[in-house]
């Protein structure tokens, strides 16, 4: 079995990913630093499945608009045993869109729930410009922000809008960037699968193709215990 990504495409977190980067061929890793899908996160998909799949996004991460909503697709087609958590990342050098977005994307997830929370994500990427353009042509336009927020289901924009400005809000943005940071991701989009009956985790990053997620989440299904490193050919 083929575990190896054939594109990696991603945002380094410690460079700025204004021009394409060079693909980079990285197998998927042993990631047991990864935690388990909690309260606190977003669940798109059956709560109790045997599998989960995590995801640290930057919603103005170019590579992270052509993964897109990849990893729901995934969870679709698994037929009820995975499901997703994805986790927010914005990168520093995106500016204030980035943080925009994280924000607005939390608070929309407070009115409207997880589904919510997916379609406001999935509205930022299709039109977003990406590298901190933010959507409606103006880098971290507020009301572009709302009128998303509203059509993703956050119907109270005096609500949306104290939401978004509070530093409890803030807070909960760093929280998640601590926990990319704890799990060692190297840019975004990252992706860890997780087979929660034995809690063996494989990580990699890139917007990789749905083939290549499938592929990682039936060889987790196949496994029982947490011994071997992932085959790389």
């Amino acid at each position: 079995m083929n575990l190896r990504p054939r594109t990696l495409l991603a945002c380094a977190a410690l460079i700025s990913c204004s021009a394409p980067a060079a693909a980079q061929d990285a197998g998927w890793v042993l990631a047991p630093q990864v935690a388990a899908i909690g309260a606190k996160d977003r669940v798109y998909g059956a709560a109790g499945a045997d599998l989960s799949m995590i995801v640290w996004i930057d919603l103005e991460c170019p590579y992270c608009k052509v993964f897109g909503a990849t990893p729901e697709r995934v969870v679709d087609a698994a037929g009820g045993k995975l499901n997703l958590a994805v986790r927010l990342y914005p990168l520093s050098f995106h500016g204030p869109a980035a943080v925009l977005a994280s924000a607005s994307a939390l608070c929309v997830g407070d009115q409207a729930g997880a589904t919510g929370f997916y379609k406001f994500m999935s509205g930022w990427l299709a039109l977003t410009g990406g590298n901190g353009k933010g959507i409606a042509a103006s880098s971290g336009n507020p009301a572009a922000a709302a009128a998303l927020g509203a059509a993703s289901g956050a119907g109270n924009k005096a609500k949306l809008a104290a939401c978004t400005a509070s530093p409890a809000t803030a807070a909960r943005i760093k929280a998640e960037i601590d926990d990319g940071e704890a799990a060692r991701i190297t840019g975004t989009p990252a992706i860890a699968v997780r087979n929660n009956k034995t809690g063996e985790t494989i990580m990699a990053a890139g917007a990789l193709s749905q083939d290549d997620l499938e592929t990682a989440v039936n060889y987790l299904a196949g496994r029982n215990d947490t011994g071997a490193a992932p085959p790389k050919t």
